[in-house]
């Protein structure tokens, strides 16, 4: 049987990257005000973000399903899929948000703007934070690793 839990911690880092690299490209663009194609790079940086997260989302379950499970590690495992969630989630809302904003139905001034980015940090902290819980999952406890006798 594929080794299917696999796929998830090779997919993961795709949304952090992205995400990452998109808000810093929006905290540019606040910052400096130019170059212009920065907020476009920062919106479609957010939306293949999103969408990548929840690919992780859904591989994470594939994961779970199919890992050799660890017992110490599933308060650590349960607390990574909530917050894999929430990330997800969060992402999904600031995704519409800058579709609204794009469309006019949000106003586009600078409290607006700043607004929408410091969401975007706060969503990228919990983003972290479900990172290093997998990064717990495996380097802690080891799950989906083989250990040698």
């Amino acid at each position: 049987m594929p080794s299917w839990y696999l796929l998830h911690p090779a997919w993961v880092h795709f949304p952090i990257a992205m995400l990452s690299v998109g808000l810093g490209a929006a905290l540019w663009r606040e910052a400096r005000g130019r170059p212009e194609w920065l907020e476009e790079a920062a919106n479609w940086l957010l939306w293949f973000g999103a969408a990548a997260a929840w690919v992780g989302v859904a591989l994470g379950q594939l994961a779970e399903e199919t890992a050799p499970h660890v017992p110490s590690a599933w308060r650590t495992l349960n607390t990574h899929e909530a917050l894999a969630y929430w990330s997800a989630g969060l992402f999904s809302v600031l995704s519409a948000w800058r579709i609204a904003m794009r469309r006019g139905w949000v106003p586009r001034t600078k409290g607006w703007r700043s607004l929408f980015v410091a969401a975007w940090i706060v969503a990228w902290g919990v983003l972290l934070v479900t990172a290093f819980h997998g990064g717990e999952l495996v380097f802690t406890h080891g799950m989906g690793v083989r250990r040698p006798d």
